[in-house]
This record gives structure tokens, C-alpha cells and sequence, in this order.
């Protein structure tokens, strides 16, 4: 009797053991981040573009036509002088 119960613990923690080792498994490779710099040289990494996003945000301009024309301006002003503009 005593065996059979032991072996039924034993069993039983067994199982759980590879039940949380799959799971933990599987959660760790949902949890990789994703890529600090997606876009090296991209938008984002443009200090005119921050420039005119700074002055989109200052202005307060919503998401819209208004704010993409005015970030469109911006950029082609930043592009011709050759530097960032300022605010």
C-alpha cells in the first residue's frame, strides 16, 4: 500500500515537473524583445525629423492632414539647409 501511494506521488510530481519545464519553455520564447533599432538610419534616428516632430508637438498640430503637411514642409526645409531646424 505505502509503495503505491509513493509511486502515485512520485508520478504526480513527475508530471508536473515536465508540465512546468514545457511551459516555462514555450514562455520563454514568446518573451525575446524585439530589436532595440529597428530601422538603422531610419526616421527616428533623423534629427531633423525630431526637430519638425518636436515643433508638430509644440504647436500642438493633432494627427492628421495638417500635422503631415506641416511634418512634409518641415523635412524639405531641413533637407535644403543641410542642417536640423529649430524651433
Amino acid at each position: 500500500m505505502f509503495q503505491l501511494a509513493l509511486k502515485t506521488v512520485v508520478l504526480r510530481a513527475v508530471a508536473i515537473a515536465a508540465l512546468s519545464m514545457t511551459a516555462s519553455g514555450m514562455a520563454l520564447g514568446d518573451d525575446t524583445p524585439p530589436p532595440a533599432n529597428p530601422a538603422p538610419g531610419g526616421r527616428h534616428n533623423n534629427p531633423a525629423w525630431a526637430a519638425c516632430k518636436k515643433q508638430a508637438d509644440d504647436q500642438k498640430l493633432q494627427p492628421g492632414d495638417a500635422r503631415r503637411e506641416f511634418m512634409k514642409n518641415c523635412m524639405k526645409s531641413a533637407k535644403g539647409s543641410g542642417t536640423t531646424p529649430t524651433t
